[in-house]
């Protein structure tokens, strides 16, 4: 009786443990700015370019869409995500968007990444629907 009840106690203390850690980034997330560009030339900034919506399942759905110099540039893939301690990893098509971000800002409804490839660096500022 005592093992079977340390036993209980063990399994809940594990799943209150996943619970409290669960991402925060569940839930749909406005774009409110994307920044592009590399640390010896100007590059771009851009306002309110779509939303992004995180499943708990891991998976999710981008709604995007921006113009930079005359080119379009439309996002609408769904994608796999991860998350680690502070990064978040999204996955599935060879867009923008589709890499590991480091998580520079991770509150209840902002969240800030910023991501580097070689000398280029973006970074993305979040606010939750």
């Amino acid at each position: 009786m005592k093992k079977r009840k340390s036993s209980i106690i063990f399994i809940l203390t594990i799943m209150t443990g996943m619970i409290s850690c669960s991402p925060k980034i569940v839930g749909t997330w406005t774009i409110n700015k994307f920044e592009n560009g590399t640390p010896s030339e100007q590059g771009y900034s851009l306002s309110n370019i779509g939303t992004i919506t995180f499943h708990k399942n891991g998976s999710g759905e981008k709604n995007i869409n921006y113009s930079v110099l005359g080119t379009s540039h439309v996002d609408m893939f769904p994608f796999k995500w991860t998350a680690a301690d502070a990064a978040i990893t999204i996955a599935g098509d060879s867009t923008e968007f589709s890499k590991t971000w480091i998580i520079i800002s991770n509150k209840r409804n902002y969240q800030q990444w910023k991501s580097t490839s070689g000398n280029k660096v973006q970074a993305l500022e979040l606010r939750k629907n």
